[in-house]
């Protein structure tokens, strides 16, 4: 059996263990792209960040492949589907370090820490800022996946009453009532904080919009941690340009570099962050668990972890 890996643009060494812990298997570690094409000729699996169509039709005998990210929107979906290939996502390896972030943006903007970086660039100062808290607040959760729970665990710990969106609606920790899509409205009517984790598929294609927006209170704050397709970005410059709500901190836009010239630089009630709230400096740390379980399962003919549904689109 032979498995190629590729972890760029990540270095390899955290992931150099597999070697170690399956000496009966022919792990090839790749670094350039023709690398890649001629090593995954004769693999039966690759582990990878992201695959061009290109490089699975060069694996004729691929039956695996094993993805490095949680959203797999890199890699040529309809085609692996055809080929009947398995794909695995690395759904979990983001869990702590995304409800760091979720937490920290919800206390940035409780404290108003936005206005008061923008007063410091121009030298003012305001000692009359409202300060607030999160605790007491209610938080809602669009997407409720293991990013999603993680979050719902911290918030409720930390006193928010906490609801969410589940495509189907199960008892989860920490969450008061989990509706399927249509509490949409619910939650955009009733939270203070409303996180976005959605996926980007047919069914979420820019789901957030002008209807969205408009139920939302005044004093309301609207974190998109997921896809920056599942947001109607015109509809949300424009709420934004006409205050109808407080806040809104993206990591994620429908284009990717946010280019120079869009709207939403210049507007002083929004935080945008580069889409950095997945990455983290020991990532193929985290994913090491995740990529030697499966691979064991692989090996043993098991059924292997976060199999990616094609119907579903995540």
């Amino acid at each position: 059996m032979k498995i190629v890996v590729t972890t760029f643009p990540f270095a390899n060494k955290d992931l150099l263990k597999l070697k170690n812990d399956f000496p009966d298997i022919d792990i090839v570690f790749t670094e350039t792209k023709d690398q890649v094409l001629k090593e995954i000729s004769d693999a039966d699996g690759v582990v990878s960040m992201a695959l061009r169509q290109e490089q699975i039709e060069a694996g004729k005998q691929l039956k695996w492949i094993q993805s490095l990210t949680a959203g797999v929107d890199a890699y040529p979906l309809e085609y692996i589907e055809q080929r009947n290939i398995t794909l695995t996502t690395g759904r979990g390896i983001h869990k702590i370090h995304m409800t760091e972030y979720a937490i920290s943006m919800m206390i940035v903007a409780a404290r108003r820490v936005d206005t008061m970086i923008l007063n410091q660039q121009r030298t003012h100062w305001d000692s009359h800022i409202p300060q607030n808290e999160i605790h007491g607040k209610k938080l809602g959760i669009i997407g409720l996946g293991s990013i999603g729970q993680g979050i719902a665990k911290v918030a409720n710990i930390l006193g928010m009453e906490v609801y969410g969106i589940k495509h189907t609606p199960v008892e989860i920790e920490g969450v008061k009532k989990v509706f399927d899509m249509s509490g949409m409205d619910f939650i955009a009517q009733n939270c203070d904080y409303i996180i976005l984790l959605l996926p980007h598929t047919q069914e979420t294609e820019k789901i957030i919009d002008q209807k969205f927006f408009n139920l939302m209170d005044k004093e309301a704050v609207f974190i998109n941690m997921g896809r920056g397709k599942t947001v109607n970005q015109e509809h949300l410059a424009q709420a934004l340009k006409e205050k109808r709500f407080r806040l809104c901190i993206s990591d994620v836009f429908e284009t990717e570099p946010l280019p120079e010239n869009d709207p939403l630089w210049s507007m002083d009630n929004i935080i945008i962050t580069p889409h950095v709230c997945g990455p983290h400096v020991d990532y193929m740390a985290k994913a090491y668990t995740i990529v030697k379980n499966n691979l064991n399962k692989f090996v043993k003919g098991n059924t292997l972890d976060n199999i990616y549904s094609f119907k579903k689109g995540y």
